[in-house]
């Protein structure tokens, strides 16, 4: 029996030793795809006036966000850029469909569902987002403020225009990890979160993202199967124009069990695991908010003086952020060849602006510490250091080339060698779960799969290569980076120059 976040991440590490192979029942592969079946679709619009700009420009100062009117061209655009089919390729009998956001093995576990109260041209109501063909299907009508409302609580005084729901469909990706799976839909559900982020940043909006609500509540209201799907992010898009169309009913079709549709597979095989870890999660305690983590608490090693970074001259992008997200690959075709001093501080500068909401109470900054390991870096030695969350700086941990060493530990990945650099994400779990509670760890995960997910688009402007990597030897890397035994490793992402770029 699971009593802890960390005892969850503790059973489904990974020991060289004790590892069991298995093989993938193919013939009861999920559907990783979403289809309400007997609804009515409606098409999403195309987006002509999308931002053209460089995904560095999204952070800047001058972008302040608005409340304002959205049209269902606007709602059209945010699903599509937080997540949309950009290419496919023959695979066996059918196709591979690749997409603009990463995830582990490619099950893609996540849904999207919206509840609209304000939006020109949509009816109010509660639906679902078929990436598959960029279609909503509506799921009930009405306005559901009444059950909305206690479930969660935004921070945000204005009303919101549009709620967005990510949830994650258990069995789509315990099918290949099994009990380990539970990693993944956080940080692959992260990853989707940040793309709905930036894309609500280009049409600067309001907006609000909560890891806090009352789970079986929120699952109600979705109409779907806890034990095989769940609602783990909430997004909510404000605007200051009252609504003056409110429908008085919320209701689902009749004749239409939508809990049938939380089913990906003809036969689902249930991981105890991963439902204990979810309820155990499910569990909410208020803490008190960190300015910052300690990095010392992090490594059982003194660390090294502060290595300020200089600041970049210029941008190293060379497309825009529309561009970027429809070019994003999980890229492996690293090549050793040093970075420039002002990729890396562009990099890292991006890296420290990124993850925020127009509420900060939660973000990355108070749950992890992140870490690069530097291989190829102008001016820089080679070693492992911990970057200081508020100013970017480096502190040495360990000196030498390690990449060659985190390839052997990531089960043997030898390309991950070849990166320039792998950027780590840490968190001390026990500390977290005793100020936060067991949630702690949702927020953790689902944090550090947004910056995964901005790591990649940042490569992917700069013509350079990404991976994202949450398989390892989860011991050896805690001994090998001289982390303190209460610290996990969470993710690892590699990056660095390509043998062709774009490819």
């Amino acid at each position: 029996m699971l009593l802890t976040a960390a005892d969850y991440h503790d059973l489904t590490s990974y020991d060289r030793y004790k590892m069991s192979g298995h093989g993938l029942d193919w013939l009861n592969q999920p559907n990783t795809f979403k289809t309400y079946q007997g609804l009515t679709k409606i098409e999403l619009e195309e987006d002509t006036k999308s931002y053209q700009g460089l995904l560095s420009e999204l952070f800047s100062l001058n972008r302040p966000p608005v409340s304002k009117e959205i049209r269902f061209q606007d709602l059209s655009s945010m699903l599509k850029l937080s997540h949309c089919l950009t290419r496919k390729e023959k695979s066996g009998p059918g196709y591979f469909y690749f997409r603009n956001v990463a995830s582990a093995g490619a099950l893609y576990p996540f849904e999207t569902y919206l509840a609209t109260f304000n939006v020109h041209g949509l009816e109010q109501g509660l639906y679902h987002h078929s990436v598959a063909d960029q279609s909503i299907a509506q799921l009930k009508k009405g306005d559901c403020r009444g059950a909305l409302a206690p479930a969660v609580d935004f921070h945000c005084k204005d009303q919101p225009a549009v709620v967005f729901f990510f949830t994650s469909m258990f069995f789509r990706s315990s099918w290949k990890y099994r009990d380990r799976a539970f990693r993944y839909h956080l940080l692959d559900t992260g990853h989707l979160c940040e793309n709905l982020a930036l894309a609500l940043r280009s049409e600067k909006l309001k907006f609000e993202i909560s890891y806090d609500f009352d789970d079986s509540a929120i699952n109600e209201l979705l109409a779907i199967d806890p034990n095989k799907e769940a609602c783990l992010a909430i997004v909510g898009v404000f605007s200051d124009e009252v609504s003056t169309n409110l429908e008085s009913s919320f209701t689902p079709p009749p004749s239409i069990d939508l809990k049938k549709f939380s089913l990906c597979a003809p036969e689902e095989k249930r991981y105890p695991a991963i439902n204990e870890i979810h309820s155990i999660t499910s569990m909410k305690r208020e803490g008190q908010k960190r300015d910052f983590i300690r990095l010392e608490n992090f490594v059982s090693v003194n660390l090294g003086e502060p290595v300020g970074l200089a600041p970049f001259r210029d941008t190293p992008e060379l497309i825009n952020y529309n561009q970027a997200l429809l070019q994003r690959r999980s890229r492996r075709n690293f090549i050793r060849k040093p970075i420039s001093s002002n990729i890396f501080s562009w990099l890292v500068g991006l890296f420290q602006k990124g993850n925020t909401s127009c509420h900060e109470n939660i973000s990355w900054r108070n749950f992890l510490s992140t870490g690069v390991l530097i291989s190829d870096v102008e001016g820089i030695a080679p070693g492992f250091y911990l970057i200081e969350p508020h100013n970017g700086s480096l502190r040495l941990v360990l000196s030498g080339l390690l990449t060659e060493e985190m390839a052997h530990i990531c089960l043997d990945q030898i390309w991950l060698s070849n990166c320039s650099c792998h950027f780590l994400f840490l968190a001390d779990l026990p500390t977290l779960e005793a100020q936060y509670g067991p949630r702690s760890y949702r927020y953790a995960m689902l944090e550090t799969g947004r910056l995964g997910q901005l790591l990649y688009l940042a490569a992917e402007s700069i013509g350079f290569g990404c991976c994202g990597i949450g398989a390892f030897y989860d011991s050896e890397a805690r001994e090998f980076l001289n982390l303190r035994s209460s610290v996990r490793l969470l993710y690892l992402v590699g990056l660095g120059p390509l043998t062709k770029a774009f490819v």
